[in-house]
């Protein structure tokens, strides 16, 4: 009776915990567009458009005010205020480096909302075959 009864109670106690443990599952969050995927940073996924200034991307076969059409694929933003931003353009033909090129920068938000006056430190990755990708990261708190 004895072994019953702790078969039983362990059968139990077995089949209490595999029903927790399906329960607890991280939870999509949205804040806006943007979707927490359970795992505390925020994804927004957009194709925004914007045509980034040489100054970003430190090309000397692009001429200094010259510019390249580049579309924002992911912002995201982590709980410890960290954020990233990755955009990804073609440079024009005539203006392709010949070798790749990789340049360092910083950038200030000037457009009025809640980050402006924020301080993002940029990458540049440009391809001789024009695939240009430029990352802004932003971590305000030192925090990786």
């Amino acid at each position: 009776m004895k072994n019953r009864t702790h078969n039983f109670f362990s059968a139990l106690l077995f089949a209490g915990l595999v029903i927790a443990g399906s329960s607890v599952q991280a939870q999509n969050k949205k804040i806006g567009a943007a979707v927490q995927n359970g795992n505390g940073a925020y994804v927004l996924k957009t194709d925004r458009s914007v045509c980034m200034t040489n100054t970003l991307l430190g090309l000397s076969t692009l001429p200094s005010t010259g510019c390249v059409n580049m579309t924002q694929e992911k912002f995201i933003v982590t709980p410890s205020g960290n954020s990233s931003a990755i955009w990804r353009g073609t440079v024009p033909e005539g203006q392709r480096p010949a070798q790749r090129v990789v340049y360092n920068s910083t950038y200030v938000e000037v457009a009025e909302g809640p980050t402006k006056g924020a301080t993002y430190n940029t990458v540049a990755t440009t391809e001789p075959s024009g695939a240009v990708t430029l990352t802004f990261d932003r971590k305000p708190n030192g925090k990786k």
